[in-house]
């Protein structure tokens, strides 16, 4: 199914002087033939490079009518599973969409790496709690949810189930959005802190742990538990230690066939019986949500389908994707070629987009240009990424999080990697973004993003000069911002304020190789 959308995320970044806020089938082998061994990381560096000015920036329209390659997966279930459909207001006000907006399991299968039983268990139980939050047809609306964990981020694959959750969502941890004057003005848009994590493990079993979803608006709150022991063909000790010669490239060509039709029959098999069978999944409603109680809103709730669904502004589907390979892709028999990450993705996942989500998607793309030369494909699970300031410090999470989607670069949330990750490192996703611990205080201008190739030990530095955006983010465009949150702003000033905003979007976009704006720099 080929695509001409990509990738955007959605946060304002607004920085002025008055700083106001934002804003295998084949061999496993032959996929990992990038991957060597990991390096030593340079000390020091010894080459500084900073974008030379381009002599003209290239329309991100001209782009798109390039020749792109079509992509289809090798499993077709990815792109069979019937999408989510969610309303997000920031889509509403930043004149993005005011149609429902299709969230896609393959969208969740990018995130996570690879489709299994886990990824499907999770969107399964998103499904369900918004089908009894949000009864009788009604558009589930992103950032009205806030969702408990049933055990600490790094417990189990607790973690990677929230990550999915909180792409359908928006209800994110600590690295989400904050709302700036739009979430001063309303709730639903915060985002920050809604996905909440128990601070220690609490010991669980996993068929046990309950996800706990709350409507905010109604206080309506339902509890789903996933009993994933019953899912086959069953994942016994053999089946395990195949994992490991599939993640070495040891395995035959047999049993590689054999491998990956076992992999994909249990995602299968959750999409199948989700619905079916008896205490697979148990919904616990505990408080219930009235019917009709979406509070009167210029957003349509007559869902898209996904065919069909288009973008209010035509930059967030125009923007060139960035190819990826991910080793698990390549052992489970979903792709062996690489993958594109689009925009429009970010986009969903930051719920908007804006000056700061092109920011972090040209950061991430101008590091990966660095560390893969030449037209070499990067692959996700072989970066490591360390941010500058604290998951929750102005809007470090946010970038993190754009970042994490496209590079497979997680925080604590990230995949453990199981046998696979016993295996080889690259199979290890968490942990590999990582955070300050405490504040750090830099300017939004100062701060480097620095990015190291695992297997070859190199290393680039991306600082994001975003002052230099325009239009500039005046104090009566924040108070517009406002007004458009509480839906008080004339059609004039509506009009206004959304081609302000797209244009600052759009800016980034097309004015990244302007001298100054991002800089790189090459350690070694």
């Amino acid at each position: 199914m080929m695509k001409k959308l990509y990738f955007v995320f959605a946060i304002a970044i607004v920085a002025a002087m008055t700083l106001s806020a934002c804003a295998p089938a084949a061999a496993p082998a032959e996929l990992q033939a990038p991957i060597a061994e990991e390096a030593s990381a340079p000390e020091e560096a010894v080459i500084v490079e900073e974008v030379a000015p381009a002599e003209e920036a290239t329309p991100i329209e001209d782009v798109a009518s390039e020749a792109e390659p079509e992509f289809a997966w090798d499993q077709e279930y990815i792109t069979e599973v019937p999408p989510v459909m969610m309303i997000d207001p920031y889509f509403q006000i930043f004149g993005q969409s005011q149609v429902a907006v299709p969230y896609t399991y393959e969208n969740a299968v990018k995130l996570a790496g690879h489709s299994c039983g886990a990824t499907t268990g999770a969107w399964t139980i998103t499904r369900k709690a918004l089908e009894v939050l949000y009864p009788g047809g009604e558009i589930p609306v992103r950032g009205q949810i806030q969702v408990e964990a049933p055990g600490a981020e790094d417990e189990w694959f607790v973690g990677v189930f929230g990550e999915i959750i909180t792409y359908i969502t928006g209800a994110a941890p600590k690295t989400g959005f904050i709302g700036a004057e739009f979430g001063q003005t309303d709730d639903v848009f915060v985002r920050q802190n809604k996905m909440t994590y128990p601070d220690e493990p609490t010991g669980t079993m996993p068929p046990q742990m309950e996800w706990v979803f709350t409507r905010i608006d109604t206080g309506a709150k339902v509890g789903v538990n996933f009993n994933l022991a019953v899912i086959t063909p069953i994942a016994t000790p053999e089946r395990q230690a195949m994992g490991k010669k599939m993640a070495a490239g040891e395995a035959t060509p047999e049993e590689v066939a054999d491998y990956v039709q076992y992999w994909n029959d249990r995602a299968k098999f959750v999409l199948e019986n989700a619905d079916t069978l008896d205490g697979f999944f148990t919904v616990t409603v505990y408080e219930e949500s009235p019917i009709n109680t979406l509070e009167a809103s210029a957003v349509e709730t007559v869902p898209e389908a996904t065919e069909t669904f288009a973008w209010d502004q035509e930059y967030i589907a125009a923007v060139e994707p960035i190819m990826m390979l991910d080793p698990y892709f390549g052992i489970f028999g979903q792709s062996q070629v690489p993958v594109p990450y689009y925009y429009e993705e970010a986009v969903k996942l930051a719920g908007h987009s804006c000056g700061a989500v092109t920011g972090a998607w040209t950061i991430a793309r101008k590091a990966l240009e660095v560390l893969y030369p030449d037209g070499e494909i990067p692959v996700r699970g072989q970066i490591a990424v360390e941010s500058p300031g604290a998951e929750d410090e102005w809007f470090v999470g946010v970038f993190g999080d754009v970042i994490t989607y496209i590079t497979g670069a997680s925080p604590h949330t990230g995949f453990i990697g199981a046998e696979f990750g016993q295996t080889d490192d690259v199979f290890v996703r968490q942990n590999k973004m990582v955070y300050a611990e405490e504040p750090t205080g830099q300017l939004p201008p100062m701060r480097e993003w620095v990015f190291t190739r695992l297997d070859t030990g190199e290393k680039v530095g991306v600082k994001f000069n975003l002052v230099v955006i325009l239009p500039i983010p005046t104090p009566a465009r924040v108070a517009i911002g406002k007004k458009m949150a509480a839906g008080e702003a004339t059609a004039e000033e509506a009009a206004d304020y959304i081609q302000y905003w797209n244009d600052r979007a759009e800016f980034v976009l097309d004015n990244a190789d302007m001298d100054g704006f991002f800089t790189v720099t090459i350690y070694e």
